[in-house]
C-alpha cells in the first residue's frame, strides 16, 4: 500500500460571533470535544499503527489533534503551515517533509480545496463538516480520495 494521509477538520468550536479576541484561540465546545472523542475512538481501526499527527497551531485544531495523539498514543507537531487561510501548496509541502502515514489536522475551506487541487473533487460536492476526516491514498504519483468519515455518520449509527 502507498502513502496514506488523513486530513481531519477540528471538531465544532465556539462560533465566531461567540469568541472576543484573537481567532487562532477560538476554543472547541464541550459538545464538540465529546463528540469528536467518541467520533475517534469509532474510527480508531481505520488509522494506521505507525503515523504522524501535525497540526495547526490554533487552539481548536491543536486540541482536536491532542484527542487523536491521546487515543492513537502519538505526539502531535505543530506547523504553522496548517493555520487558517493555508493554501494548497502549504498541506502539499508539509506531506512531502514528512515520510510515512501522517494525519494533518486543519481548516476549512483550506482542507477542501487541498483536496480539490490533489483529487480534482470540487469542493462544493462534498461535505466536509467539523470533525471529518477524509483519508487519500497515493497510488503511483496520483493521489485519490479513499474515504471520507464524517461525525454525523456515527450519530446516525447510535
Amino acid at each position: 500500500m502507498g502513502k496514506r494521509v488523513f486530513v481531519v477538520r477540528h471538531a465544532k468550536a465556539l462560533k465566531r460571533d461567540e469568541w472576543k479576541g484573537d481567532d487562532c484561540k477560538r476554543p472547541l465546545t464541550e459538545e464538540g470535544i465529546g463528540e469528536f472523542r467518541d467520533f475517534a475512538e469509532w474510527l480508531k481501526p481505520v488509522f494506521p499503527k505507525k503515523v504522524k499527527l501535525i497540526s495547526s497551531p490554533c487552539e481548536r485544531a491543536l486540541k482536536t489533534a491532542e484527542i487523536l495523539g491521546e487515543l492513537l498514543k502519538v505526539k502531535v507537531k505543530v506547523d504553522e503551515r496548517l493555520k487558517p487561510d493555508a493554501e494548497p501548496e502549504d498541506y502539499l509541502a508539509v506531506i512531502k517533509e514528512n515520510r510515512g502515514d501522517l494525519i494533518l489536522v486543519g481548516h476549512e475551506p483550506d482542507i477542501s480545496l487541498f483536496l480539490n487541487a490533489i483529487t480534482c473533487l470540487s469542493p462544493s460536492k462534498v461535505a466536509f463538516k467539523k470533525g471529518a476526516v477524509a483519508e487519500l491514498r497515493k497510488k503511483g504519483r496520483e493521489w485519490e480520495l479513499y474515504s471520507i468519515f464524517n461525525p454525523k455518520s456515527l450519530q446516525a449509527l447510535k
